[in-house]
């Protein structure tokens, strides 16, 4: 039986694509649901055709970092469609009330707040998760995991990095009843819409294992972030989930504000990308300290600013 491309196909490839899968993985999971080898062969093979051949993509060149492409009237948002003042005023109306709390009702499950930088949108708190559902989201993930990638920012596309030795994979939205109750918790906590938000990612960490200090927005300047954009705009959150207690290491680390965040099982970090203004936060770089001892399991889920597709 011959068997053919579909756009149902192309929109599952893209999307997987943008949540961080691996070519690899999802030369897999084709195989898993019955296509052919020589078929997966030929189709991501085409794939990787039309993307070499995508033009240059939209880029904030006309500003002097990127910031201001991200307001509502500048050709980058014209370009997306995604006015991202809503996301904008719901979040830090969040943030300042999170500044006045200390704990936090999630719905399901109550939180406590036992670190906080409103005025850089950062928060730490306790009891985001339970033992049960870190344990369950490490269990899923250890047959899964692959060497974890960054967004390429030249090209967009999903590439290995030195300055990242980790392993991963990811859940798609509602791919489980533990990731599709997290994502409602983190929905209420950030104050931002459940389709806002990106498939979970899972990395781990063996001893040695770091993320040196990046940014997790799209940098605007950069010619691969238009791609990205287009997918429910600009990343304005970032929340990590740790799941499970590191020996020694692992913290996370802010360097231009002298910060440090230690893992603690069913804790979760939660801080902003961009400002008040909608403008990039430059003081939002962070990293991941080498594991010393043990090992270390987190979860990551982005939050955009529109829906992300």
């Amino acid at each position: 039986m011959q068997q053919t491309a579909h756009p149902q196909l192309d929109t599952w490839f893209a999307d997987n694509l943008a949540r961080g899968c691996t070519p690899q993985q999802l030369r897999q999971s084709l195989l898993d649901a019955g296509y052919m080898p020589d078929f997966v062969a030929a189709y991501l093979a085409e794939r990787e055709r039309q993307q070499a051949q995508q033009p240059a993509a939209l880029t904030g060149a006309n500003t002097t970092d990127g910031a201001a492409a991200i307001a509502a009237n500048t050709p980058l948002a014209a370009h997306t469609g995604i006015d991202p003042a809503p996301a904008l005023a719901a979040w830090w109306a969040r943030c300042d009330a999170l500044g006045r709390s200390n704990r936090v009702d999630l719905g399901d499950r109550s939180a406590e707040l036992v670190g906080r930088h409103p005025g850089q949108g950062i928060f730490y708190l306790t009891g985001v998760l339970s033992d049960d559902e870190c344990d369950t989201l490490v269990r899923d993930s250890a047959a899964r995991i692959e060497g974890s990638t960054v967004v390429d920012p030249q090209t967009g596309r999903f590439v290995p990095d030195a300055r990242r030795t980790s392993s991963g994979t990811y859940f798609a939205r509602g791919a489980t009843p533990v990731v599709q109750a997290l994502e409602q918790r983190l929905a209420v906590l950030s104050g931002l819409p459940e389709p806002n938000g990106e498939g979970l990612q899972i990395l781990y960490y063996q001893v040695g294992g770091e993320y040196r200090p990046h940014f997790d927005y799209f940098d605007p300047a950069t010619p691969g972030c238009a791609a990205q954009l287009e997918r429910g705009g600009q990343r304005l959150l970032t929340i990590i989930l740790y799941l499970n207690a590191v020996d020694s290491g692992g913290g996370t680390i802010f360097p231009e504000l002298g910060l440090e965040f230690l893992p603690q099982k069913g804790a979760a970090l939660m801080f902003a990308s961009l400002d008040r203004q909608g403008q990039l936060q430059k003081r939002s770089l962070h990293g991941g300290s080498p594991v010393t001892a043990g090992c270390k399991w987190i979860a990551t889920r982005w939050i955009r600013v529109g829906a992300y597709v």
